[in-house]
C-alpha cells in the first residue's frame, strides 16, 4: 500500500482503510448504517407495537395471547442491534490490524528515503514523530468518526420523519440548533489537533524522561546515583507544560458544546410535553409517544455528545492529513531505498579536492576547505578535538549529506555520480552510537552484509565473540537483549564487537572506525583498535578519534582542526614537528602508560 505524494484530505482516512482491507471497511459501514436504522425507526416501531399492544390488554380489548409477539418482535430487534453492533466491531477490528500490517512499512519506506537533513532538523523530525507516533489509530479514529457521523444523519433522518408527521415545528428548530453544532464541532478537532502539535516537543521530553525513570538500561545508575526524584520533578514539569496546552483548548471547546447540548435537551422536553395532548386527545397511541420520545432523546443523546465528537474527529483526522501532506512531500534521497551493490567498487584512491560544507540548520562551515589523499591498503587515522570535523567527514563519505561544496573524488570519478547502491557498497562504519539490534547475533552480524550467508561464525571468531557465544543458550542464533523469548544481554564490550563483526563481514573496500569506544578506558579502546588494525591488515582503513591511543597504529595520520587538514605525517614525523598533534599527544600521554 504505497503512500503516493498528494495533497491528503480528512476523507482519505476512509480510502487507506479501504486499501487496507476492502471487505472488512465495507461491511463496517453497510452494518453500522444498518444498525442505526434499527436503533431508531425499527425499535421505536417495535416498542410502539409493545406498548400498545399491553395497554389494550390492559384495558380488555385483546386476549394476554396477544402480548407474546410485539415482546418478541421487540427482543429480536434489540438482539439484532446488539448482534450487528458486536460484528462491525470485529470488522474494524480487522481493519485496524490490517491497517497496521500495510500502513506501518509505507511509512517506513517514505521515511528511510528522507533525505538526512531532515532526521537532524528540530522542525522536521517532530514533523516525523507526529505522522509516526500512531498512525493507525489516528486513521481509525477518523474511520470510527466517519461512520459514526453516517450513523448519526441515518438516525437523525429517521427520528426526523417521525417528529415531522406529529410536531413539524419541533423538527425545524432541532436543525437550527444542530447546524451551529457541526461548525463548533469542527472547530474544536482542529484546535486540539494544533494543541497536540504544540505539545509534541514537551511530548517527546516526557517520553525521554520517562525512558530514564523506567527504562532498563539506567536501572543501575538510578539505583546508584538515586536521583529518580529531580528527573521525576523535570518530567512533572514538561508533562504539566504539555498538558495545560492541549486542556485550555479542550476545556473551552467542551464547554461550548455542553452548553449547546443542553439547549437540544430543553427541546426534546418541550417536544415531549408537547405531545402529551395528542396522547390525551386520542390522535396519538402511547405506544406511539413512548417510541418517538425513545427516538427523540436518543437523538439529542448523538447531536450533542456523538456528534460533537464525531466532527472533533474527522477535524482532527483532517489536521494529521496535512501532516501526512507534509511528511510525504519532504525530499528524499535519490534511489536510496537501493540495496547496496554485491560487488563492490575496488576503490585505489579517495580525494578530497577544497571540500567546504555545513549543515542545512548551522551558519558555519564545519568543513572549511578540507584537502586529502588516501590511498589503497593504508591505515589512516583522522584525529582533532570535539567538533573539528571528522564525523562530519564519514556523513559525507556514505552519501548523507551531497549537499557541499568542492568535490570528493573516487577514482577520479565525483562521488554524487554514482549510484546510492554503489556508494552503500563501497564503504563499512562502525559508529560511536553503534546500534544494538535486538535479535540474534548470528542476524546481527549477517545485517553487515545482506548478499553474505554463512560467513558470520567466521565474522564473530575474528572479533573475539567465541566466548560470549560459548556462554549463550543458543550460541550464536540466542537472541540478544530481553526482548524476545530466551533473550540473553551481553555486556557493553561485546556489543562493541558485534558491531565491529558486522563491519568484518562486510565486502566494502573501505572500513571506518568512528569513535566507536568512546565508552571505553584508553588502554582497552588501544587494545581493541590494535585488533581491528591486525584484521584489517592488507585493506583500506579510517581511525577517527579525538584521542590517540590508535594513532600508532596508522600509516598516516591526519590531524583535523577547524574544518581543515593542519598536519599530517606518521606519528613520528609529528612527534617531531612540535605541533598540535605532538601538544595533544604529550596532553594524553599518560593515559597510555
Amino acid at each position: 500500500m504505497p503512500l503516493a505524494k498528494k495533497e491528503y484530505k480528512s476523507y482519505d482516512a476512509l480510502i487507506l482503510a479501504l486499501k487496507a482491507s476492502p471487505v472488512c471497511t465495507v461491511l463496517k459501514f453497510l452494518l453500522s448504517v444498518t444498525q442505526s436504522i434499527m436503533q431508531t425507526a425499527v425499535m421505536a416501531v417495535a416498542t410502539a407495537n409493545f406498548v400498545d399492544t399491553a395497554a389494550e390488554i390492559l384495558n380488555n380489548v385483546r386476549p394476554q395471547n396477544d402480548i407474546y409477539l410485539p415482546l418478541v418482535l421487540l427482543l429480536a430487534a434489540l438482539g439484532v442491534v446488539n448482534t450487528i453492533g458486536a460484528v462491525a466491531k470485529l470488522a474494524g477490528a480487522r481493519v485496524s490490524v490490517k491497517l497496521q500490517r500495510k500502513l506501518k512499512p509505507s511509512l517506513v519506506k517514505v521515511y528511510a528515503a528522507f533525505e538526512y537533513k531532515h532526521i537532524e532538523n528540530a522542525e522536521s523530525w517532530e514533523l516525523i514523530s507526529r505522522v509516526t507516533r500512531d498512525p493507525v489509530k489516528s486513521i481509525m479514529d477518523g474511520v470510527d468518526a466517519f461512520i459514526q457521523f453516517i450513523q448519526i444523519i441515518v438516525s437523525v433522518s429517521s427520528v426526523f420523519l417521525l417528529i415531522v408527521t406529529q410536531v413539524w415545528w419541533a423538527a425545524l428548530i432541532i436543525l437550527a440548533f444542530s447546524v451551529p453544532m457541526f461548525w463548533v464541532s469542527m472547530r474544536a478537532g482542529k484546535k486540539n489537533y494544533q494543541a497536540e502539535c504544540e505539545a509534541e516537543k514537551f511530548n517527546r521530553r516526557t517520553d525521554y524522561l520517562g525512558e530514564v525513570l523506567t527504562g532498563r538500561d539506567n536501572v543501575d545508575e538510578r539505583t546508584l546515583f538515586d536521583y529518580s526524584d529531580e528527573v521525576n520533578r523535570k518530567w512533572q514539569e514538561q508533562y504539566e507544560a504539555g498538558r495545560k496546552i492541549q486542556v485550555k483548548v479542550t476545556a473551552k471547546m467542551f464547554l461550548i458544546t455542553k452548553g449547546s447540548s443542553m439547549i437540544l435537551a430543553l427541546i426534546s422536553l418541550l417536544v415531549a410535553l408537547t405531545l402529551i395532548g395528542p396522547v390525551v386527545h386520542g390522535q396519538m397511541t402511547a405506544g406511539m409517544f413512548m417510541g418517538i420520545i425513545s427516538a427523540v432523546f436518543g437523538m439529542i443523546q448523538k447531536l450533542g455528545f456523538q456528534m460533537s465528537r464525531s466532527l472533533e474527529n474527522i477535524s482532527r483526522v483532517g489536521e494529521y492529513m496535512k501532516d501526512l501532506t507534509a511528511f510525504v512531500s519532504l525530499s528524499e534521497e535519490k534511489d536510496a531505498l537501493m540495496e547496496p551493490d554485491a560487488e563492490p567498487i575496488a576503490i585505489d584512491l579517495l580525494e578530497f579536492r577544497n571540500v567546504r560544507f555545513r549543515y542545512p540548520s548551522g551558519d558555519r562551515y564545519i568543513l572549511d576547505g578540507l584537502s586529502f589523499k588516501l590511498e589503497a591498503g593504508r591505515h589512516y587515522a583522522f584525529v582533532g578535538k570535539n567538533g573539528a570535523g571528522k564525523t562530519t567527514i564519514t556523513k559525507l563519505l556514505t552519501g548523507l549529506y551531497p549537499e557541499y561544496e568542492g568535490e570528493i573524488l573516487i577514482n577520479g570519478t565525483e562521488l554524487r555520480e554514482y549510484s546510492a547502491g554503489a556508494v552503500k557498497a563501497m564503504f563499512s562504519v562502525v559508529y560511536q552510537d553503534f546500534a544494538k539490534y535486538y535479535i540474534g547475533m548470528k542476524d546481527n552480524i549477517a545485517l553487515g552484509n545482506i548478499h553474505t550467508k554463512g560467513k558470520e561464525r567466521e565474522a564473530a571468531h575474528l572479533a573475539g565473540l567465541d566466548e560470549a557465544i560459548d556462554r549463550l543458550r543458543d550460541g550464536i542464533d540466542t537472541p540478544l537483549g530481553k526482548i524476545l523469548k530466551d533473550g540473553q544481554d551481553i555486556s557493553g564490550g561485546q556489543w562493541q564487537r558485534v558491531a565491529i563483526a558486522r563491519s568484518l563481514i562486510s565486502q566494502a573496500p573501505v572500513r571506518i572506525l568512528d569513535e566507536p569506544t568512546s565508552a571505553l578506558d584508553p588502554i582497552s579502546e588501544s587494545l581493541l583498535y590494535s585488533e581491528f588494525e591486525k584484521l584489517m591488515d592488507g585493506k583500506t582503513t579510517v581511525f577517527i578519534s579525538h584521542r590517540l591511543g590508535s594513532t600508532k597504529l596508522a600509516d598516516e595520520i591526519l590531524v583535523i582542526d577547524a574544518g581543515k587538514v593542519t598536519e599530517r605525517g606518521t606519528h613520528e614525523a609529528l612527534m617531531a614537528q612540535k605541533g598540535r598533534y605532538a601538544e595533544m599527544f604529550e596532553t594524553q600521554r599518560e593515559w597510555y602508560q
